[in-house]
């Protein structure tokens, strides 16, 4: 869930307690009905929130402030509008105004010291913001936005294992776990011990992961380049399973598999895979161009052109598959040096390879992540696929 999305929820949520404030208020005076003027601004802010806009919202949120100058409530959401808009310094004294007050209840101390250090997180002053959520857990152990916010800027830093422990303590206190995204934080914390040479290491973290979730599909990634060299046929079983469980991703299995197979001294079993990937879904373009580079590998040029050709009819923006298709043209001696000539200088200056998007905000990127840059969620990723044109 975006930072957008919690504010509009948490809005929601104290809409009923604003309103609660305005009735209270109005009784006191002795008016016969509840804070209209004071609802309205509030209402008016909330259309402005839905409709994307957040400068115009915290306008009409600082008149609430000033009818309801105790409603902390109104206050918080006020200095998360504004952070919002981008206006972090004034966030920053909102939040900092309420933490100056003596009074104010610990829940609520908790959850400003919470949108204080997101403001400072937001600022680029991570060392401060990682000390505010922390002085947000001495003051409310159990408060999940703290322990969200703290695990957020772990991954940021690459710090898996921090992250991870934190996510764990989410994952107890929520309803609702989510054992994925500690899978996928395991499966991190895997791939750093590789990088580091603690094999043993990354081999608890690999599995403890797949027992988090099955579904961590970079965890059997490690798990196969652990062995790849030493027992390929363990590593192809092990990147078999893999795609048997999430077929989607078994295109970035492809490469290991191959060498796995060639290794097993059974290099028609990766054709046999790709075969049988294409017949399961014909939109496969990465499984025939796979299939296509081992044909043309294998002396059999024409078949490998007849595959890239489907390929290009059903995802005509897929620049790899031009780039294979000039390479087996070029094996077939079809235009000569020129065509030679186009495919090289075309391959030294690709710029759009495959396409990835995130389904949870629509970023882009060109390889599989398995953590979004831009929302920072989990697992979102997918290829997007372009239909071809339909003009003629």
């Amino acid at each position: 869930m975006t930072d957008t999305a919690i504010l509009a929820a948490f809005l929601a949520a104290v809409a009923g307690l604003v309103a609660g404030r305005a009735w209270a208020a109005a009784v006191r005076r002795g008016e016969g009905r509840f804070g209209a003027r004071s609802s309205a601004h509030y209402i008016q802010g909330l259309h402005h929130l839905a409709s994307g806009q957040a400068d115009l919202a915290a306008s009409e949120f600082v008149k609430v402030s000033r009818v309801e100058p105790d409603a902390t409530e109104v206050h918080l959401a006020l200095g998360d509008l504004l952070r919002e808009s981008g206006q972090v310094e004034r966030a920053m004294a909102v939040h900092q105004a309420l933490l100056d007050r003596p009074e104010l209840p610990r829940s609520e101390r908790a959850q400003a010291l919470v949108s204080l250090a997101l403001d400072l997180r937001k600022a680029g002053f991570l060392d401060r913001a990682t000390r505010t959520f922390e002085e947000a857990l001495e003051t409310e152990p159990k408060n999940i936005h703290a322990l969200a916010g703290l695990e957020r800027l772990h991954e940021d830093q690459r710090e898996w294992r921090q992250a991870a422990d934190l996510q764990a303590r989410v994952t107890r206190l929520r309803k609702s776990p989510d054992n994925l995204v500690l899978g996928f934080l395991h499966a991190e914390i895997g791939h750093e011990a590789l990088k580091a040479g603690q094999r043993d290491r990354a081999e608890l973290a690999f599995k403890e992961a797949l027992r988090l979730d099955r579904r961590v599909f970079p965890a059997r990634l490690g798990l196969a380049d652990l062995c790849l060299e030493s027992d390929p046929a363990r590593a192809a079983a092990i990147l078999e399973e893999a795609i048997q469980t999430t077929p989607g991703r078994a295109y970035l299995a492809f490469e290991r598999l191959a060498f796995a197979y060639e290794a097993c001294g059974e290099p028609s079993r990766f054709a046999a895979l790709c075969e049988r990937t294409i017949r399961q879904n014909p939109a496969d373009w990465r499984a025939r161009l796979a299939l296509a580079r081992r044909l043309r590998g294998d002396g059999r040029p024409d078949e490998a052109l007849g595959l890239l050709i489907r390929a290009i009819e059903s995802n005509p923006q897929i620049l790899v598959v031009h780039l294979e298709a000039w390479r087996t043209l070029r094996s077939l001696e079809a235009g000569g040096p020129a065509f030679a000539q186009y495919a090289d200088t075309a391959e030294a200056s690709v710029l759009y390879r495959d396409p990835h998007l995130c389904t949870a905000c629509r970023y882009r990127a060109d390889d599989m992540l398995w953590r979004c840059p831009h929302c920072h969620a989990w697992n979102t990723y997918v290829e997007e696929r372009l239909g071809p044109s339909s003009e003629t």
